[in-house]
């Protein structure tokens, strides 16, 4: 199972491009330019904390995000108790920062990494998130997390503002499990090594990356990403898109 996940390259979005302005009809008064696309206040590390919390309790009850693909749908479940990192994925979501952007990194047996593009995009700062990395959230096959820098770089383990991934993982042998917790000390409750064991995941991340949602929905879509051709690099040879939107229960 390859780990490289935990030294991601973190790239900064470019501004989002401007509409043309259409030429009036010979008999008619001129058309207003359409106005630039919106962009949201763009945060900074002294403010992110008051913000995002700020922005969580108006947004109190959105906590299911559709996430459309060419492969088609994953319905993803934020957890509240993560409320920054709801709070973020949501603000970024209602802003239609994801509709840009792509899966850009694919590990068949890991994970399906997204939140960038090669695209102009909407700027949203350089800030991260602090980390929200609770013991009962775990990478399970199916949970959401955000990257960040390695732990050289990065020893609080604050999260990337964008870049978010899904674990496909794979069921673990007795053998692999056990390795896994005695080199990352894991501390696993027998519920959580039994899914591990039965579900799969990737306990190699575990209590080092905050796991903030769930896939409920979607998981075969998950899977068919997974299997796409992927460059050296890990990127799919033929770009996978997203629209990402809130969805109100």
């Amino acid at each position: 199972m390859q780990t490289s996940i935990r030294h991601f390259c973190l790239l900064l979005g470019l501004a989002g491009a401007l509409g043309c302005e259409q030429k009036k009809a010979p008999a008619a008064p001129a058309a207003p330019a359409p106005a630039a696309a919106f962009e949201p206040t763009q945060l900074t590390q002294e403010t992110v904390i008051d913000s995002l919390t700020a922005y969580g309790q108006a947004h109190p009850h959105d906590t299911l995000v559709l996430i459309s693909t060419p492969k088609g749908d994953i319905k993803i479940r934020l957890y509240k108790d993560t409320p920054l990192h709801r709070a973020n994925f949501v603000r970024l979501a209602n802003y239609g920062f994801f509709d840009k952007t792509v899966f850009f990194r694919v590990e068949k047996d890991f994970m399906i990494q997204g939140g960038r593009t090669d695209q102009p995009n909407m700027k949203i700062g350089t800030y991260k998130i602090p980390p929200e990395i609770k013991r009962p959230y775990f990478h399970k096959r199916g949970a959401v997390g955000m990257a960040r820098y390695g732990d050289d770089q990065n020893p609080e383990r604050m999260s990337s503002n964008r870049d978010f991934y899904i674990v496909q993982g794979h069921p673990q042998q007795e053998h692999e499990l056990e390795a896994n917790i005695r080199e990352f000390n894991l501390k696993l409750t027998p519920a959580q090594k039994k899914i591990y064991r039965t579900q799969g995941g990737a306990p190699n991340l575990d209590q080092t990356f905050t796991v903030f949602g769930e896939v409920v929905e979607g998981m075969d879509v998950v899977d068919s990403i997974a299997a796409m051709p992927v460059d050296q690099q890990k990127w799919p040879v033929k770009d996978v898109g997203m629209k990402v939107k809130v969805v109100r229960e």
